[in-house]
Formats: C-alpha cells, structure tokens, sequence
C-alpha cells in the first residue's frame, strides 16, 4: 500500500473545540459565548453587531462553564463544571451562577457552596443545597425570579449522587441574591415537570423501577394530578415535552403504533384537538427547532445523510428554513437560538467534514452573516465525506450505517476499522452523519472506517431497538460482523486487513467480534469496555440509580449461563486478534476491573495485550496531553496490526 499522499497533524483531532456555543440575549443586542482557551472554557458577551466583548468571565484554576442562559436583556445565569485534583475532565456540580452582561452584581445562586458564610449576628440569606436543578420557567412578568426544579442527592457511604431516587422539589429562586422558596414537593422520584411561563406547573412524567413512563395533568396548583391521557382524551403513551409560548398548546412526544417511529404532537386546549406535527419520516426525529409560538416547527432525522421534516402546522420558520436549507445544502443547517420578536435568529451549520458554524440571519433583510466556526483549525475540504450505506442481514433486517473512505490515499482497497458506537439502547446511543474526530483521524491516516446501526441502536424505532435485548454478545454482534463482511465483498476495502475498535459496549462488542469472528479481524481494540457482564450488576454504578437494576435484567436478563456465553472475558482462547486495552482508573459505569480480568486472562493466554491506563480519567479521557498519547498509541497499534509498520 503506498503512504497516504497528505496527512493532518494528530493534534487537530484530539484538540477540544474552540468556539463552542452562541445564545441570543431576547432583545437581540448581545451574544453569549462559550470559548476555550488555555485548556479552560470561559463566557464572553458580545455586542451582536460589531461582535465586540462587553462582558465575560474566566472561571477559576481548571473549572469551566459548564452553559449559560438568559434570564432578561441584562442578566444571564450559568453553570460551572468544576476541575478536581480526582478526575482529568471537569464534572457539573448543579451549582448556578447569575451575573450581569458587563459581570457586575456577580453571585452563586444555587449550589452545595452557596450558603453564606455566618459572620457574627449576620443571618444567611442563602442555604447550601445538595442538589441538581434544572430551569422550569423564566418567569415572563418577573425580572427577579426564575422557577427551578431541584433534584436531591442520594448520600452512599461518604459520596453524593444525583441518582435521581428522591422527590423533585419545586422552588422559586431569586437571580440576585440566592433567596429560595420552595412551592412544593412532586410526589415521584425523579419527576420531570413542564411549566408555563407564569410559572404554573400543570404536567408531570415520571418513570417507574421497572421502566414504564406515565404522565399526569392538573388543572391548577390546588387540583389533584390527574392521568393525562384520561384527563385530556389522548392516548397513554404520549409524553409532554413543553408548552408553547402563550401556554395554549402542548406538546407531547410519542411513537404511531403503525410506525415505532419517534414524532412530535400538538394538543390545543381551546378546540381539544391532538394534532401530528411530523409524519412520513422513517427515522427517530433527534432535534427541533420552534417557530414563534414556540410550537416545533423543523425536525431533523438521520436515515442516511441528515434530513428535514417539517411540521403540518404553516409558520414563517418554516419559510425561512427552507431557504436555510437550500443556502446550505449538504449540510445540517438549524436554527440554535433567536431574539424575542424573531428578527435575528442564530443558524448552527455542520456536516459530516464541518465541526460546526454559526450564523446571524436577519429576518428582515433575508442575509446570513458569518459569526464563527468550531475547531477553527480544521479546513473542511481536507477531510473525508461519510457515505450512508444500507443491507439486509440474513434474517432480513435492514441496517443503516456509515463508510468512511480516506481522502488522502491511493489504495485501492485500504485497511479497514469497523467502529462500534456505544449505549447501546438509550436515547442518542446511535451512528451519525455528522463530523467525528475519531473517524476523521483514521481516514486521515488512510483507514477506512464503518459504523453500523446494529439491532437495539437508538433511532430506529421501538421494535428495532428492543430486537438488541438480551442479544448484547447475540445478534447485535452478528449484525457487526455481517457489515464487515459486506464491505469486504462489496470491494471497498481490503479484507485481510481489518481491526475492531469502539468504546463502552462498542469496546464489549470489539472484543466479543472477535471471539465470534476469531479470522476475520487482525486487532481488536477495546476502551472503557464491559469485558464480563457479571460486573454490570455488581460493580458498575447503573444498579445503584433509579430503575437501574430493572434495566440491566431487561437488556442483559440474568441468566448465568448466557451471561458467561456473552462475557470475552471467558472466550480469550477463542481470540486471535492482537488486542489492545484503554481505561480510567475513575470510571464507575464500567470500572477498570474489566480490563484488569481481560487483561490477566489473555496474558495467561501467552497472549498479553497493550494496555493504556490513565489513573485521573473516568469514562473516556478528557486531558489533551493523555488524549494525544491515547490516539497516538492507537495509531501505532493499528499500523503494526493492518497498516504495516
């Protein structure tokens, strides 16, 4: 094989973005921006026009923020993820930060560290609170006050989680001094609540232990909760998401019995009527934008290249949109954010070679203005175009995926990566096309790259995804290995050369393809991976959050015989693929047992692996030192495996 004709530098790929966010202040006069710089994420305000900084904020040592929202023309509120001598990503602590645009009258509002600090006769007017909130209203007619949820922590031994096992408390927090009143205590653990923008709280969704989603509706704060869909005459399965702008409309989410597939309605309470907002589109809707009523106007979908779809109810969005798409066609082009009034619009654009833009779009003059890109030092044209595939496996499912030839090689058929996404049941936990560094960096060392929507991937529907129950080392495992083979008789690349990477079950699934396809793969590369299904149960932290044990028995049952069948761990006779291990040494999902008993079995085996163990990383590494060594040993591994050396 001759050598790539031009190659990026690693540090392109593993660099965390720049430029990573833009929010409209309502009146449309200010941008709030989320840059990094220096290994830190800092928040700058922008006078929208020039783009000139008016305001901002730098967080303290490693600490990053985390997201900002407004709360009026002149305050915003925002969220740190705070930097720990334990871990090497910085992690969300709930905490809620309020400051004006210019970073006057600055204060923690909310947070584990808020309460003042008692100096003499001074009384707190603030209270420490061991626990995650979440916005429910920006409250329309008060400039002083937002609507929160909050969701107390769970204390185990010496450690807070958010493991959401106790009732939410609604409370009304003041943006300038941190006062908090609570309103009341929903009667569910883990409840999620929809508020309008009075602040009244009509609709709540909860789920059970065992899985099961209900909803409920009250007519005010004094009547009792009612079952939504008796309440209102619509089906069970329907779950509120928001309410519109004037609070007339609902919207719920739900899947057509006919379809599985997952769409979006509107119930109007003046005529009692439900209405399907998105119908024809054959995958789950991932994202949407709202039109001016704040209804869902946009949907976006992924059968194969990002698709729109739009709603049955007419707006301007959806005019405007349309001519978004046909400026910016062969990409995803969204609206992010948009003033009050609808003037100006922030428009996100991205592909699968585009990391992400920004525009301003002004709805008067019908102009879109350039704001910002980021990962600003990738060049677009230097990478390589994801190509959507489609193939029935032999018992007839269809599977969706991704091939990714390198750009930069004269090969005629290059070596192979087959990468497996993780989850792989919840919502998200799918392959899209859009731009991903990993795939990215190994197309730009010329390796070709496949990803396969295997049976139980989120996205497609409900039948599909619970086809991957019980079937974790089964079928969803076949269904990788038929789409290996497929590729390799279709004649895109060369089938004595291909490896198996992924992270979490992708890397469970790597080293499990290659017990049950021991001649197909030369390496086998697993990250963070569940390596003996045992330890789901009693080593990882999804049993000790709400349902999570009534999870894992219904994607993973619990029969020892079967466990032990779907566990590599057991099957490293079996493996013939060089196979290389990464894991933080802080990760409670899928603690680093895993690849110890892995690692000490295939020794054993006479068949050591290579083993990248990074002892301030949780699930996945974040340092971009660690992450460059990371990449880089891969990037060998698979060149003295399918590359040459």
């Amino acid at each position: 094989m001759k050598p790539a004709l031009s190659s990026l530098p690693l540090d392109d790929f593993v660099k965390h973005g720049d430029y990573l966010d833009l929010k409209l202040s309502p009146d449309g006069k200010h941008l709030a921006a989320r840059v990094r710089a220096d290994n830190r994420v800092f928040m700058v305000i922008l006078e929208t026009n020039s783009m000139k900084p008016v305001g901002g904020l730098k967080p303290d040592k490693r600490d990053i923020i985390h997201s900002v929202n407004w709360v009026s023309n002149e305050r915003v509120v925002f969220e740190y993820a705070e930097k720990t001598h334990n871990f090497d990503q910085p992690i969300p602590t709930g905490e809620l930060y309020a400051a004006n645009i210019d970073n006057s009258h600055r204060l923690m509002i909310y947070g584990y560290r808020a309460g003042d600090a008692k100096v003499g006769s001074r009384i707190s007017n603030r209270e420490d609170n061991f626990a995650t909130q979440e916005i429910l209203s920006y409250l329309e007619h008060d400039k002083k006050h937002i609507l929160i949820i909050e969701y107390p922590w769970s204390k185990e031994r010496n450690t807070y989680y958010d493991a959401r096992k106790r009732e939410p408390i609604i409370s009304k927090l003041n943006v300038f001094n941190g006062k908090k009143r609570k309103v009341e205590v929903l009667p569910h653990p883990g409840a999620v609540a929809f508020a309008n923008r009075k602040g009244e709280v009509k609709f709540m969704s909860w789920r059970t232990k065992e899985g099961d989603y209900f909803s409920a509706y009250r007519q005010n704060s004094d009547a009792p909760w009612q079952d939504l869909g008796t309440a209102l005459g619509i089906s069970d399965s329907l779950s509120p998401v928001k309410l519109s702008k004037n609070g007339q409309q609902l919207i719920l989410l739900g899947r057509p019995p006919e379809t599985g597939i997952l769409t979006y309605y509107q119930y109007d309470f003046g005529s009692a009527t439900l209405t399907t907002l998105f119908t024809g589109h054959k995958t789950d809707i991932e994202s949407y934008t709202s039109n001016e009523a704040g209804v869902p106007a946009v949907a976006l979908t992924f059968p194969g290249a990002s698709e729109y779809v739009y709603s049955s109810v007419e707006s301007r969005t959806v005019d405007i949109h349309k001519m978004l798409a046909e400026a910016f066609a062969g990409q995803t082009a969204m609206i992010s954010s948009r003033s009050a009034d609808g003037s100006k619009l922030l428009v996100h654009v991205s592909s699968d070679i585009n990391p992400g833009e920004y525009y301003l779009f002004q709805r008067d003059t019908l102009k879109a203005k350039f704001l910002w890109a980021n990962a600003s030092w990738i060049d677009p044209r230097t990478l390589s175009k994801m190509m959507p595939v489609q193939f029935n496996t032999d018992d007839d499912v269809t599977l969706n995926g991704y091939l990714t030839l390198p750009k930069h090689t004269t090969a005629k058929k290059p070596p192979l990566v087959v990468m497996i996404h993780g989850g792989p049941h919840q919502p998200g936990t799918r392959d899209y096309w859009e731009y991903n560094p990993e795939v990215q960096l190994m197309a730009n060392e010329g390796y070709a790259v496949l990803q396969v929507n295997y049976r139980g991937s989120y996205g497609y529907g409900d039948e599909f995804r619970k086809k991957g129950y019980r079937e974790w080392g089964g079928k969803m495992i076949d269904d990788i290995t038929f789409a290996a083979n497929w590729a390799i008789d279709k004649g895109y690349v060369d089938g004595n050369s291909v490896c198996v990477y992924g992270a979490s079950y992708g890397g469970y699934a790597a080293l499990m393809s290659a017990v049950k396809a021991p001649d197909l793969y030369k390496c086998a590369i697993g990250y963070v991976g569940i390596y003996d299904l045992n330890f789901m149960f009693t080593e990882s932290d999804i049993p000790n959050s709400w349902g999570g044990k009534e999870y894992l028995q219904r994607v993973l049952g619990n029969d020892p015989q079967q466990l032990r069948a779907f566990s590599p761990l057991y099957h490293v006779d079996k493996i013939k693929a060089n196979v290389m291990l990464i894991h933080g040494s802080k990760d409670t999902r899928v603690p680093e047992v895993n690849s110890e008993a892995l690692y000490n079995a295939l020794k054993k085996q006479g068949k050591t692996p290579l083993y990248l163990k990074y002892k301030q990383a949780g699930h996945g590494v974040y340092d971009e030192q660690n992450r460059k060594e990371l990449y880089q040993g891969l990037l060998n591994f698979l060149a003295r495996n399918i590359k040459g050396a």
